[in-house]
């Protein structure tokens, strides 16, 4: 039982949910609302308990001192420290020190990231462009004309590498990335039936 009824209270809800997508009908429609606003209610609590799990984790490594607990320090304070001005002002996340922190550490924070990023990009090019195989030819190949063909050297030699690589962006590479696409809907769909047809439950175990 303990793994039956949520089985079917899932199933009911996604099938609902699912029926008020296709069918327009009034009774679904508040029903379906219900269900959204519930959902958004559960997962708002589940990020309280997330939080307070996070918290006690971190407590107790800090209590421990595992390795590396001055991080969890550092976490704690942080969090304390955004969490508590936009919480006792109803502006919440346009109170004005959670949004100059947001301006002056977390931005900076993200282009510094993102600077490190390119570095790893960089080197994650050298290592695809290496070709071991014949295979390998074309995606050299294919990325050396996209680079001449996005960078002023490219058109100072030649002109046309600007059309090259419009053509390769467009055709090629878009034709692989609605494949990539159409995999990952078939994909989703698949997964969305196992869970309402009850034969993954995850919310069961």
């Amino acid at each position: 039982m303990k793994r039956t009824i949520p089985t079917v209270i899932a199933m009911a809800v996604g099938l609902v949910v699912l029926l008020d997508l296709f069918v327009d009908n009034p009774l679904l429609d508040a029903i379906g609302r219900t269900f959204a606003d519930w959902a958004v209610i559960l997962a708002a609590v589940a990020l309280i308990l997330g939080l307070i799990n996070m918290m006690g984790v971190h407590i107790k490594r800090i209590r421990g001192r595992a390795n590396g607990w001055p991080y969890s320090i550092v976490l704690i304070l942080a969090l304390w420290v955004v969490a508590v001005p936009g919480l006792l002002d109803t502006a919440g996340p346009r109170n004005p020190a959670v949004a100059w922190i947001f301006d002056n550490v977390q931005y900076p924070l993200q282009a510094a990231i993102f600077a490190l990023l390119a570095f790893f990009l960089f080197s994650a090019a050298y290592r695809a462009f290496r070709v071991r195989r014949w295979e390998s030819a074309f995606f050299v190949v294919a990325g050396v004309l996209v680079l001449l063909g996005a960078t002023p050297l490219g058109s100072a030699i030649w002109p046309g590498f600007a059309d090259i690589r419009a053509w390769i962006v467009a055709a090629p590479a878009m034709a692989g990335a609605r494949g990539i696409i159409l995999g990952v809907a078939l994909a989703t769909v698949v997964t969305g039936l196992r869970l309402l047809l009850g034969i993954d439950r995850p919310y069961a175990e």
